[in-house]
């Protein structure tokens, strides 16, 4: 990465690096307060979700707001509660770009090189490519059925074992950079890339594995206080960066509230100064920057912004396959987090955007 791109500054860059060597304390139970705002509006909201009134959205597991990083409001469906843990699906994308990040902050990643995973890969081929998706690779995420998408070949079909070599084996279609195209193995890439730079000697799956595993506790969930999150990795000990972490409602929470802070905890910087405006300036699409989705006025074409261009423009978010979100609304001083399960087509996306705007119309500034 090219330092000026993002003001690392040395301050900052050393006040990262200190992090590496300790483990930052847990934090406390996060805090309640009462909502501000118009309670009544959103606890209306989550009655009509459990209720079956708008079945578009599906199953509802968790509704959780944070305002200030305090929680305001939380509820649960049938079998879940603030101890359960959810699969993430995609918004494990987002968690990769802040361990890049962190990576970057360390100085063993610059994300602009040539990826060293694929052979001969175009000089524009790199890590900033993958984060923003606009790689230009040859993938086809499709629906999620076997005959037509590559991201179910390579989380369970014939790249299930090594879904990074899998992806690194696609031809490239167009110049990376000019075309936005949603990718699973975009991000799975990119954590065997980040990988292959932190730990470049070890080769073993199962000691990729421990080494990944043992520094994204230590250096994302230890400091955010995370203690229900698991990262998934494959065989060959690759995390799977595109769509496996699994962690309660509360951790999803203290996670959005890292990128609401700016890449802060407890007043100390974890990601690099100017890593959370990287995630939120849009490249060739309006709603995506890097790991993470933007809102924006209503687009003629897909995809759409979560929101469907009602606000706040400011927020952005972390969106998983079926319906998960970490919405994170700076103006609000606010995170909502909200997890089940609904089909995973326009409709129900469209049905989960005006739900979610309602809530947070509903929540004071």
């Amino acid at each position: 990465m090219k330092r000026r791109d993002f003001a690392i500054g040395g301050t900052a860059l050393a006040t990262a690096m200190s992090l590496g060597g300790v483990t930052v304390a847990r934090s406390a139970d996060l805090p309640t307060a009462p909502l501000r705002g118009r309670a009544d509006v959103v606890d209306q909201a989550w009655r009509q979700a459990i209720s079956g009134a708008r079945p578009v959205l599906g199953r509802s597991d968790a509704l959780l707001i944070l305002q200030d990083g305090a929680i305001t409001f939380e509820r649960y469906g049938a079998d879940h509660g603030p101890n359960v843990r959810h699969v993430s699906w995609s918004m494990a994308k987002s968690f990769t770009h802040a361990l890049v990040g962190i990576g970057v902050g360390d100085g063993v990643v610059d994300i602009d090189r040539p990826l060293s995973l694929v052979r001969n890969p175009d000089p524009g081929l790199t890590l900033r490519r993958l984060l923003n998706l606009t790689d230009g690779l040859d993938w086809h995420e499709a629906s999620y059925e076997p005959e037509s998408s590559d991201a179910a070949r390579m989380l369970y079909g014939p790249g299930r074992l090594d879904g990074a070599a899998y992806t690194a084996a696609m031809k490239q279609a167009v110049k990376p950079g000019t075309r936005f195209n949603y990718s699973t193995g975009a991000f799975q890439l990119a954590a065997a890339e980040l990988s292959a730079h932190l730990f470049p000697g070890v080769r073993e799956p199962a000691a990729r594995r421990r080494a990944m595993a043992d520094w994204i506790q230590r250096r994302l969930f230890d400091p955010l206080g995370m203690t229900t999150a698991l990262a998934e990795f494959d065989a060959s000990g690759t995390f799977v960066g595109g769509s496996l972490v699994y962690a309660s409602a509360r951790d999803f929470g203290r996670f959005g509230e890292l990128y609401r802070l700016d890449g802060t905890v407890g007043g100390r910087r974890l990601l690099p100064e100017g890593w959370v405006k990287f995630a939120r300036t849009p490249t060739v699409s309006p709603v995506y920057g890097a790991g993470f989705w933007l809102e924006a006025p209503t687009q003629p074409v897909a995809p759409q912004p979560l929101l469907r261009g009602h606000g706040p423009l400011d927020a952005f978010s972390a969106q998983g396959h079926q319906g998960q979100v970490i919405l994170i609304i700076p103006s609000r001083n606010a995170v909502v987090v909200r997890l089940g399960l609904a089909a995973d087509d326009p409709a129900a996306w469209a049905e989960l955007g005006g739900w979610l705007h309602t809530v947070v119309d509903a929540l004071d500034a």
